[in-house]
């Protein structure tokens, strides 16, 4: 009886190690928003601001100002907050955003505001310049970066750079399937994201994915990284990557049908990047390399620690990584006790 007592518990550990965690459902309404997106973006992000900003985590780490007004992102949202006065922390609940590899984009903001208030302030600010449409709607656009937007409804405003994308936009059905709801691969890959509630990214653009692997070993070589936007693939530099660094980025790219970025926010934040590969191989190939890096990182940093561990070292024992199939999941835990070492530290640094 003990002999099967030990048989039966070291099956459970072994068994459980491989199991998959099980995906969050996309709910039907944040789904439904994906019709006024782009059909073939090079990724797609989705935020839910009124949900994390009710946790503590967000409450002791995170603000408006984290996100840069000189980046696209904060552009976007500093309209936002021109045009209605809201920001993420008052009033602006969810923000839907996609792009293209011309630059064009299409963004969709879900909030609690008058839209009859705001038409009118927007009417009266010289800033921005309304055009009326024989179909009732009336179109902005924000002079000092020709952002056009109208409001959908009482709740949804959209907006995007591309006179196109905004007529797609306002013709737009609740019962529409356009838009990324057509594309399959992509609406499949976040389908595949972990977390769907609070925060997802996702692309499956195999030189966009590329582009990040490039803008990442980029950044380890190149000390002012406050400088380069981690998800700006259109400036590509591959004469600062050396051979080795170049075989292994098309290696990556290459062996990746998509990848995911999601978070989950409470007391803590969760957060984890999917990789949906072609095989298995392929998957047991990056499952090697970032065990390989982290260890590699982790020797370094050994060498160099004093009797208490490094902020490197407790970052990157915090990291777990694990393989299912033809699927990589890489994921960590961020709390009050490291965030000070997360905003000092950049991971998986190469040991000199």
């Amino acid at each position: 009886m003990r002999n099967l007592f030990i048989f039966l518990f070291i099956s459970i550990i072994y068994f459980s190690c491989g199991v998959k965690p099980t995906n969050e459902k996309l709910p039907l309404s944040v789904k439904s928003n994906f019709a006024l997106l782009q059909q073939n973006p090079q990724f797609v992000m989705y935020i839910n601001f009124k949900s994390m900003r009710t946790t503590e985590f967000w409450k002791e780490n995170i603000s408006d100002s984290i996100l840069s007004a000189e980046n696209t992102l904060g552009n976007l949202l500093n309209t936002f907050k021109i045009a209605t006065g809201a920001t993420i922390s008052n009033g602006l609940d969810e923000m839907y955003y996609s792009n293209s590899w011309l630059g064009e984009n299409a963004i969709v903001l879900k909030g609690v505001f008058d839209k009859n208030k705001i038409s009118g302030f927007l009417e009266k600010d010289t800033l921005f310049l309304k055009t009326p449409r024989t179909d009732g709607n009336s179109v902005y656009m924000y002079k000092n970066n020709n952002l056009l937007l109208f409001f959908k409804d009482n709740y949804t405003m959209c907006a995007s750079n591309y006179p196109k994308q905004i007529e797609d936009m306002i013709n737009v059905r609740d019962t529409s399937t356009t838009g990324l709801l057509s594309n399959t691969q992509v609406m499949a890959a976040i389908e595949g994201v972990l977390y769907k509630e609070d925060l997802f990214m996702v692309s499956t653009e195999k030189t966009f994915i590329r582009g990040i692997f490039a803008n990442f070993v980029e950044s380890k070589l190149n000390k002012n990284e406050n400088q380069k936007d981690f998800f700006d693939t259109t400036d590509a530099k591959p004469d600062s990557l050396s051979k080795t660094d170049e075989i292994m980025m098309n290696n990556i790219y290459q062996k990746i049908n998509s990848i995911g970025f999601s978070a989950k926010m409470k007391n803590d934040l969760n957060f984890i990047v999917q990789f949906s590969c072609v095989d298995n191989k392929s998957a047991e190939y990056l499952d090697k390399l970032f065990s390989g890096l982290i260890t590699l990182s982790k020797l370094t940093s050994a060498v160099k620690k004093e009797q208490k561990p490094s902020a490197t070292e407790k970052i990157l024992d915090g990291i777990e990584i694990k393989s299912f199939e033809n699927s990589l999941n890489i994921s960590i835990k961020i709390n009050k006790d490291n965030i000070a070492d997360f905003r000092k530290n950049s991971l998986l640094t190469k040991p000199n």
